[in-house]
């Protein structure tokens, strides 16, 4: 899918779930008072920020609770969470990104982008994930990313972007679904088929290199 047609049909979508959407915005809103959407500053392109757009899922003023390896971390009975939050975070919390899609900001499948705070932990070698437009859904993401090591994380993330193509991203977009649903291990056999690959483990060594000698001073 082109980068064109990707934001047309995500404007399309826009345009026909205007309904679901302000039906969920009234729900956040009646569920926990505040605002429905939660925007976050992320890295795009070329490393240029972006404001990225989620339905809300946590209580206001809730501050970011990071685990090492660089993790942000929201525990499944996380009390920062409200009722309906926990069932938005299957990934309908994910839905108001199109808009992103639609604006240029990000494509339907890519690397999930990071905070900026991120950035100067990235080495020449990591900083190239930035080179492809984030993604909503990404092969990272099915292969559940959230419990992979940072470095394997990126690696999958480069590998991504030096193998990307119509049949790769097709089967990521058909098996989303299915993870969002919570068939987690979706994308196991698919990582242990490449973690068998010596280029992988490249990528993911090369990436461990550098996030090791990023000094925390530079956040």
């Amino acid at each position: 899918m082109t980068i064109a047609f990707g934001r047309v049909i995500a404007a399309l979508f826009c345009v026909a779930a205007a309904p679901i959407h302000l039906f969920l915005c009234l729900l956040i809103r009646l569920c926990d008072a505040g605002p429905a959407l939660y925007r976050s500053q992320r890295l795009g392109l070329q490393g240029k920020a972006f404001e990225l757009l989620k339905y809300r899922t946590m209580k206001v003023n809730s501050a970011p609770v990071l685990a090492p390896g660089f993790k942000v971390v929201v525990e499944a009975s996380d009390p920062r969470v409200f009722s309906l939050g926990r069932w938005l975070r299957c990934g309908i919390d994910e839905l108001p990104q199109v808009w992103n899609v639609a604006r240029g900001d990000m494509a339907w499948v890519g690397p999930r982008p990071d905070l900026p705070w991120m950035l100067p932990y990235y080495g020449p070698f990591t900083r190239s994930r930035l080179s492809a437009l984030p993604g909503i859904t990404g092969l990272a993401q099915v292969m559940d990313s959230r419990n992979l090591p940072t470095a394997e994380g990126y690696a999958i993330d480069l590998w991504y972007s030096r193998h990307r193509g119509f049949w790769l991203d097709l089967w990521i977009a058909l098996v989303t679904p299915l993870f969002i649903a919570g068939w987690r291990s979706v994308g196991r056999r698919r990582l242990e088929e490449l973690r068998c690959s010596g280029e992988l483990r490249r990528l993911r060594e090369a990436c461990e290199r550098e996030l090791a000698v990023a000094k925390p001073s530079q956040a």
